[in-house]
């Protein structure tokens, strides 16, 4: 069974809503690679710099996955409203007819 039509308007509207928190994962990033404090204990330094280092991966596939899926639904959005612009004048002319 098709899916059910989406509002090409939803979607665009989803992924504005996706902007801050790619801006906001960006940042993280950036913040958490900015705290690399100095402890004086090698093993606990290079456990903390592994853990930093990490979530500092995970904001920046967060960015990722969010532009991603932006990207994706402002295409997917783009598309719907050719096809319901299409579809409006194809019953247009068949009402004409």
């Amino acid at each position: 069974m098709p899916p059910a039509p989406v509002d090409p308007d939803r979607l665009v509207a989803l992924a504005t809503a996706l902007s801050p928190l790619r801006e906001c994962a960006r940042r993280g990033s950036d913040d958490v690679l900015a705290l690399y404090p100095e402890l004086g204990d090698r093993e606990t330094q290079s456990a903390l710099d592994g853990c930093l280092d990490q979530v500092a991966d995970l904001m920046r596939e967060l960015d990722a996955s969010a532009t991603d899926l932006a990207d994706r639904l402002r295409i997917a959005g783009a598309s719907a409203s050719g096809v319901e612009r299409a579809t409006t004048r194809l019953l247009d002319e068949e009402a004409r007819r």
